[in-house]
């Protein structure tokens, strides 16, 4: 299917890739002197901004993936793959060295390089792979918002509401919604390989173990017992012990 000439150039590509976003962290963190993780996250909301907008002029380019899954990479997806491939794997040794994830996070990541991965090799299926990474990424910088405001002390904000609110309902709308459809459109298709068929199961499941973190967060938070309000100390205490926003959900 692919051999030692599809290899050597693409993981070369992912290496000079994945150097690249390292490089801008550290320019990030030593330049502004700034906390590992503080670095990162500013790392990730890049990278989401890009991959999105990478993703949405693949898909209008075409072939979309709901309809027409399958088909040969492009340039143009060959070219978002790349770019995502390496920040997943400088984010995941990233993860590893400074701030040990959930296991569902780094299997996540790993899921997430295997698909890309497999498909650069074989060089079919970049329109699934494009639509996935674009619906996943698309409330990353939501997601980095808002910690960012609660760095800064302003959760008590209507922005920070806003950003939260729109963070759940538009992660709910993209990994439910699209995502089963994405997911339907994949499995039923001659044209897919069974291998992205299984990483693409893979990567629903872990997003619905997202989706019960999210649920459970807002059930939490806002189903709480009327007969005594919680001191500000015991809702920082209760975000921080059950708030999936403080992991890069990517």
């Amino acid at each position: 299917m692919f051999g030692i000439t599809d290899f050597i150039p693409v993981t070369s590509i992912t290496s000079f890739s994945s150097f690249c976003w390292f490089s801008f962290y550290i320019k990030i963190k030593n330049n502004y002197d700034t906390e590992p993780e503080f670095s990162a996250r500013i790392v990730a909301a890049v990278h989401a901004i890009i991959v999105v907008l990478l993703s949405y002029l693949s898909l209008t380019l075409g072939p979309n993936p709901l309809y027409d899954p399958g088909k040969s990479n492009t340039i143009f997806q060959t070219v978002t793959m790349f770019v995502s491939i390496g920040y997943f794997v400088y984010d995941f040794l990233w993860c590893i060295k400074y701030q040990p994830e959930p296991k569902i996070m780094l299997i996540h990541h790993l899921a997430s390089i295997m698909a890309i991965l497999y498909i650069l090799f074989i060089g079919r299926s970049g329109a699934e792979a494009i639509g996935g990474l674009g619906s996943l990424e698309l409330t990353n910088p939501l997601l980095q918002a808002r910690w960012f405001l609660r760095t800064y002390n302003m959760k008590s904000t209507k922005l920070y509401m806003f950003v939260e609110y729109t963070f759940v309902a538009l992660f709910l709308i993209v990994r439910l919604g699209y995502g089963s459809l994405l997911l339907v459109s994949v499995v039923r298709s001659d044209k897919t390989s069974i291998v992205v068929k299984l990483l693409t199961i893979v990567l629903y499941l872990i997003s619905l173990a997202f989706i019960y973190s999210i649920a459970r967060f807002v059930l939490k938070k806002y189903t709480r017992p009327t007969r005594r309000s919680p001191t500000a100390d015991e809702c920082d205490e209760e975000e921080d012990d059950d708030d999936d926003g403080d992991v890069k959900l990517s």
